[in-house]
């Protein structure tokens, strides 16, 4: 028997977040960034959508897009939700196409092609699953999450074959919902984000 169930609320997307974000040694902002979504369900179907921002002149900043319509429904939720690179930026959209690689339980990867462009994410030395099941306070409020959160002490990013320079380092966003420090990188499957209705009976 469930005991715990979620309704009524207002299913607002489901699916899975893969963030792969790299520092250089005593650097204070990033050396390369990688948020993909590989979406399940969503009012606007499913689909893939990936953030990359890559520094330098030989680098690479771009929103990838598997389905235009999921992207600018991800566009539209992370403009309300994050106020920090690379979600902030107005980056261009290309039309990309999207790759899984590797074992899930040890060092999954996603490879990103876009025009002439390859973008390979990694995570490495996977930690247990933090089960994550209840409101987030980082969403506008009445929001609840379920997600299965696998943190990575390794990863890398490669662009066009390159390694680009960096590696995890830990991030203190996590205290507000499941506490503490937590690594860089990070996937989150069968992550679904629920709206709840207000004690009126509306929706937020």
């Amino acid at each position: 028997m469930i005991e715990d169930l979620v309704s009524p609320g207002e299913l607002t997307w489901s699916g899975e977040h893969w963030v792969n974000y790299l520092r250089l040694p005593g650097a204070s902002s990033d050396s390369g960034m990688v948020s993909l979504f590989n979406i399940r369900w969503s009012p606007a179907g499913n689909g893939m959508a990936a953030w990359v921002w890559i520094p330098g002149d030989e680098g690479f900043r771009a929103i990838c897009s598997g389905h235009r319509e999921v992207t600018d429904f991800i566009v539209e939720i992370m403009a309300k939700t994050a106020a920090n690179p690379p979600y902030d930026d107005e980056l261009p959209v290309m039309e990309a196409s999207f790759s899984q690689g590797g074992d899930i339980r040890r060092a999954p990867s996603w490879t990103i092609q876009t025009g002439a462009r390859e973008i390979v994410a990694t995570w490495t030395q996977i930690r247990p699953v933090v089960i994550a099941n209840g409101t987030w306070p980082p969403c506008p409020s009445g929001n609840y999450c379920f997600s299965l959160l696998h943190f990575a002490d390794g990863g890398s990013i490669s662009l066009d074959g390159r390694l680009v320079g960096g590696a995890p380092y830990t991030r203190d966003i996590w205290q507000r919902t499941i506490g503490g420090q937590r690594s860089s990188c990070v996937f989150a499957l069968a992550e679904s984000f629920i709206r709840l209705p207000t004690e009126g009976g509306g929706g937020k």
